[in-house]
């Protein structure tokens, strides 16, 4: 039996969260909102522990693109 692949669960996961801040801050940009993620990632890249990773990711861009004044 092979197992999946240890990452892709958590990228899949990423790529989701991707998509739902798109839709719910829509009046930023794709770049804005995949830089926003991309930089919370990068945040969590030595940790061992893996499994709150996203969840986190999710808070710490929410927080950012919550608090920042929208590109015009």
């Amino acid at each position: 039996m092979n197992e999946p692949r240890s990452g892709s669960h958590e990228e899949q996961a990423i790529g989701r969260l991707r998509q739902r801040l798109q839709a719910v801050y829509g009046e930023r940009s794709a770049t804005e909102v995949q830089g926003t993620v991309d930089r919370a990632v990068r945040r969590f890249a030595s940790a061992r522990i893996r499994d709150y990773v996203p969840l986190l990711v999710e808070r710490i861009s929410r927080d950012e693109l919550s608090n920042r004044s929208p590109a015009r």
